[in-house]
């Protein structure tokens, strides 16, 4: 896919670190699934990983998780 940030590159399949916050809580996940601009760097993710990782946040934050580190596994 064409990046639609820097127009040039294309991306590839890589990993990428999410840190979402919300309140009082990060969460950060790294070695997720992505695909990345080989031009600029720019991270893409799929529906799916998007709602994996929304859902892990929104579940940090009902256990009251200030802070989390944790390395991406897939819900299947």
């Amino acid at each position: 896919m064409k990046c639609i940030v820097c127009k040039h590159g294309n991306t590839r399949p890589g990993k990428m670190t999410a840190t979402l916050e919300r309140d009082e809580t990060t969460i950060v996940v790294k070695e997720v699934p992505a695909d990345v601009c080989d031009n600029c760097g720019e991270e893409y993710l799929s529906q799916t990983i998007s709602a994996q990782l929304l859902k892990q946040a929104e579940e940090a934050v009902k256990a009251g998780i200030q802070v989390d580190v944790r390395k991406y596994k897939s819900a299947a």
